[in-house]
């Protein structure tokens, strides 16, 4: 006998409650007011945090220490879709969109959906580095080598600022000279983040590092760095996957490996402990966005000079 699988559980245990929510707020939905906000995961949090009006609410639907690729909404996360005004995805092919979008969608056909991603280009995961090129695939995953990670190059950031502020002042224009006042101010910070990122990374161009998973690669990129991820295809890498990346790093003289604390990082730091390496911590999903890079490149310095 076949099982429902438990999200399709889930979303009937609450559907009867999100019908009640949406016919309580459907009449309010177009009064322009921009009151609560959703996005996918930490790293968006922020940028529409500052430029929205000081009273709206950010939901966060994927929480800082869960992994996009699996997790799946809550009841009560449910229920704030169905009163949101507007959902701002991602749009680069994370696996939680894939999985979930459609149904977020149903759950309330008023909401207004913004594509962070939209002018940004996408790269494949063998394509980060000198000369990489455009990738139009705008629908796949790490599965087929889409890397969706954009959010890590500030400069992508910088666009997605601009989108937010774009649909921020379609659905309340009212509040127009409020949005452009927070994003100029957002930006002047972003900007201020790029140049000490800049400044701090500048001197090791050209330097590869160690990642279990591959989330870096478009800050690689943006600041002259090389990824090199030890997953391979998704999942632990095989033994001689592992003794490969081992003598690449010895020829290369990589002695930094970055893990993230949603994955299980045994095979990184078993290189790391090979190399001599130094094992940094670094989490890409963090929703204070623009001091997490700063640490990140601030440790990173520290590990290089160390290495």
């Amino acid at each position: 006998m076949n099982r429902p699988e438990p999200f399709m559980i889930l979303m009937i245990l609450v559907s009867s409650s999100v019908l009640l929510a949406l016919s309580g707020c459907m009449e309010d939905r177009n009064d322009g007011e921009l009151d609560l906000m959703i996005v996918s995961i930490g790293p968006q949090k922020e940028v529409v945090e500052r430029i929205a009006k000081e009273d709206a609410e950010i939901v966060v639907m994927v929480p800082e220490n869960m992994e996009p690729h699996t997790y799946s909404p809550t009841p009560n996360q449910m229920m704030k879709v169905a009163e949101a005004d507007i959902y701002f995805e991602m749009g680069s092919g994370i696996e939680f969109e894939l999985r979930n979008m459609d149904t977020i969608r149903e759950t309330n056909r008023q909401m207004d959906v913004v594509d962070m991603s939209s002018g940004i280009e996408i790269v494949s995961l063998e394509d980060h580095g000198p000369g990489r090129f455009d990738i139009s695939n705008r629908s796949g995953t790490e599965r087929d080598g889409t890397d969706p990670h954009i959010w890590m190059d500030p400069y992508s950031m910088a666009r997605m600022a601009d989108n937010v502020l774009e649909a921020l002042i379609a659905r309340d224009p009212e509040n127009e000279e409020i949005y452009r006042a927070n994003h100029g101010s957002y930006m002047e910070e972003l900007n201020a983040t790029i140049e000490h990122v800049s400044s701090v990374l500048d001197e090791f161009r050209g330097r590869s590092f160690l990642t279990y998973h591959p989330s870096f690669g478009y800050f690689a990129d943006a600041f002259g760095l090389i990824q090199v991820s030890v997953q391979e295809e998704g999942g632990e890498p095989g033994p001689q996957t592992v003794s490969a990346l081992i003598d690449r790093a010895r020829k290369e003289n990589i002695t930094v490996v970055l893990v993230e604390p949603q994955f299980d990082s045994s095979s990184a730091r078993k290189i790391a402990d090979a190399i001599d390496g130094k094992v940094l911590t670094a989490d890409p999903l963090a929703s204070d966005y623009m001091n997490n890079l700063r640490t990140l490149a601030e440790n990173l310095e520290e590990a290089f000079n160390d290495g």
